[in-house]
């Protein structure tokens, strides 16, 4: 393990548009996301659809895309953490994230684990949200290769107050507050955001399975946001922010559940002056995890400590320094270079007899450029390079007795590393009659994380396995786009992609007796085991479509689908997974929507949600039902500083399928919930 001073660095960027009197602070445009401002995303919300959305938390606003979801088909305010990892357009094959998060240019990826937690972001203090595409992501490698979200926190602009309260079903209650202030002469800004949350949740299983030793999951979480904004000078800007955030967590039993303590503090320094600004960031991110996994007897009466991960540690700490430049009129060019650096390890009991330990560091050093090009009026070219030096150095696990403290294993694995590029192109035109088409190609590369390199865990009665011998993921991607605009009241858009995965890291299931042996000993009554290893090739190929549209000043209807085909192509080492799809990848999800200005001071919203069928396993025999669900809200403005939102998830009490054990255990999503959010802002 590396030390505490130890760093993870990541360069981002932020162009900063200073305004023409130099006492007062400059309105920040977040480019950190290293892509052109006038690159379309696959889906975004400004603040007031933020608002009006009302989430509990930001993943629940983000699914409303179909491109976007967890791992499982759940809200992540009620998810395991280690099971909230993203990629877009179901090109995952495990819960491991495909696809980088970022606020405001800094990297959200755990650094031991890479999932998200996605109840720490306070949705009510994002000014924005984006879901960006692959080939627009490439300048940010390792954990990038399907796309990215971007996260960008309000302005500071001058003096706001708010404070926000949350009651509703399954006993939730929750609070924030925001304060924004300016100094007099404008050149000091200072935000802060405080915000908790409980719920008493809801039976993860359903009442036909359930047991005595079945209880709700809940929720217990808080967090506060400190940031400062000081116009040093006329073109110069320093922005120090630092963050806390704790939550604790039941998984549906008494003795499982999981703790998260999340600490980030980072520094950015920003100049502009005439057709150049650069950026120099640094950040520090510190994590704390445990979790407690636990066996149940086949009655569900009793049950017994199987895993307990009592520390898990977790941190990053980085700097980055990053140049962009309007070449000429036509022609803009971003430059730079980041680096990471990321330690973390697992100590855990395994029952009462065996302790373990294993971890490691890796370090990821990258230089990247970007081109934009306008090469007509019509017609804009865009192009990005980089290439990362990553290692994996440090890789350990040993186990000891409880009981005797004897050594039972040592494994001290040698260090690696290597090279891996990334480069896209991506093409774009204007034809007449609102018509514009998108093309793009690009590859690039994710690394395994700490945890899939060393950290074994276990679901019920089945046992994944880690694997200190993973090979980066080798994506290649492309996608054709049109979007169409006969009338100013319609827009239709299509999107065809492709992508290609060499060395996919998948749990692949262990059915040789020799290998269980060998690799587990024995298993559970019932269980299964899976290691993580590298899938020679793997696809995702998919259509994503949606339409708008907006027949008169009251009424907005949209549409969005999204097909998409998983698939082991060539698996020569465990030859079952050849034709079989990625676990947890419907094929369909299909999402509708309307939205009514009812009144100048109501507006209502209804949802309807589709998802086919899946698997569980990575052999395609647990299969898990299709499902439909429905929301409605609404936003009453009851004063110009007051409103209330409201909303129902769920509304026919539909019960959701999100998993399936080894077992028979099923596993069940988000039943009927209300709530209710008043907000004042003074």
């Amino acid at each position: 393990m590396k030390s505490a001073t130890h760093v993870a660095i990541s360069f981002g960027l932020i162009g900063t548009a200073v305004a023409e009197d130099t006492g007062t602070l400059p309105e920040t445009i977040v480019l950190a996301e290293r892509r052109d401002s006038e690159a379309h995303p696959l889906a975004s919300w400004n603040a007031d659809e933020i608002r009006e959305f009302s989430p509990r938390s930001i993943d629940e606003l983000l699914a409303n895309d179909p491109s976007f979801s967890l791992f499982r088909r759940q809200s992540a305010t009620l998810a395991n953490p280690t099971a909230t990892g993203v990629s877009l357009r179901n090109t995952g094959a495990t819960a491991a994230s495909r696809t980088l998060v970022l606020r405001d240019g800094i990297p959200q990826n755990d650094p031991f684990g890479g999932w998200i937690n996605w109840t720490r972001y306070e949705p009510s203090s994002l000014q924005s949200a984006s879901i960006i595409p692959a080939a627009q992501s490439i300048v940010w490698g390792n954990l990038s290769p399907t796309g990215s979200i971007q996260l960008t926190q309000r302005e500071i602009t001058d003096d706001r107050h708010s404070l926000r309260l949350t009651a509703g079903s399954q006993g939730t209650i929750g609070g924030s507050t925001s304060h924004e202030m300016l100094s007099d002469d404008g050149s000091l800004g200072v935000g802060l955001n405080l915000f908790a949350f409980h719920t008493d949740g809801y039976y993860a299983i359903p009442s036909w399975q359930r047991g005595p030793i079945d209880q709700k999951l809940d929720l217990d979480h808080a967090g506060a946001d400190l940031r400062f904004v000081w116009k040093a000078a006329e073109h110069l800007t320093v922005e120090p922010s630092i963050s806390y955030y704790d939550e604790r967590r039941s998984n549906g039993t008494p003795v499982s559940g999981n703790t998260t303590e999340s600490f980030d503090f980072s520094l950015r320094v920003t100049s502009e002056h005439r057709d150049s600004s650069w950026q120099a960031l640094t950040y520090y991110q510190r994590r704390r995890f445990a979790s407690v996994f636990s066996a149940v007897d086949a009655t569900r009466t009793t049950e017994r400590m199987a895993l307990n991960q009592f520390h898990v540690p977790g941190e990053g700490f980085g700097a980055a320094l990053v140049h962009r430049r309007k070449v000429t009129d036509t022609l803009d060019l971003t430059a730079g270079a980041d680096f990471r650096l990321l330690s973390g390890e697992t100590n855990e009991d395994a029952g009462t007899f065996r302790r373990r330990r294993a971890g490691g560091d890796q370090d990821f050093v990258g230089l990247f450029t970007n081109l934009s090009w306008e090469a007509t009026p019509d017609t804009r070219l865009d192009s990005s390079v980089r290439l990362d030096r990553w290692s994996f150095t440090d890789g350990s696990r040993i186990e000891k007795s409880l009981t005797s403290g004897a050594l039972l294993r040592q494994n001290l694995f040698p260090d690696r590393d290597g090279w891996d590029p990334s480069a896209s192109l991506a093409l774009e035109h204007r034809f007449d009659h609102g018509l514009l088409a998108r093309l793009s190609a690009g590859t690039s590369f994710r690394a395994p994380t700490i945890n899939e390199l060393y950290r074994p865990f276990r679901v019920r009665n089945d046992i994944t396995e880690a694997n200190a011998a993973l090979d980066p993921e080798r994506f290649y991607s492309l996608e054709a786009g049109l979007e169409w605009q006969p009338d100013d009241c319609l827009t239709i858009g299509i999107d065809f992609f492709h992508h290609w995965i060499h060395d996919a890291i998948a749990n692949v299931p262990v059915t040789d007796p020799a290998e269980i042996a060998a690799i587990f000993g024995t298993l559970p009554p019932g269980g299964t085991g899976s290691q993580r290893r590298n899938v020679d090739q793997a696809r995702v190929l998919g259509i994503q479509a949606n339409t708008t549209w907006q027949p008169n000043d009251l009424w907005t209807l949209r549409f969005d689908g999204l097909w998409s085909e998983t698939e082991f192509t060539s698996s020569p080492g465990q030859p079952l997974l050849e034709g079989q799809p990625f676990p947890q990848s419907p094929d369909l999800r299909l999402i509708g929507s309307a939205h009514l200005q009812a009144h100048q001071r109501l507006s209502l919203f209804a949802g309807l949600e589709y998802a086919s069928h899946l698997y569980d396993d990575a052999l395609a025999t647990r299969r898990i039902p299709s499902y439909w669900t429905c929301r409605i809200g609404g936003t009453w403005q009851a004063r110009d500083n007051f409103a209330i939102h409201a909303r129902i998830e769920n509304l026919f009490d539909t019960e959701i399928p999100t998993g399936l054990s080894s077992n028979g255990i099923q596993s069940i999503g988000q039943p009927r919930a209300f709530w209710l959010t008043t907000e004042w802002r003074f």
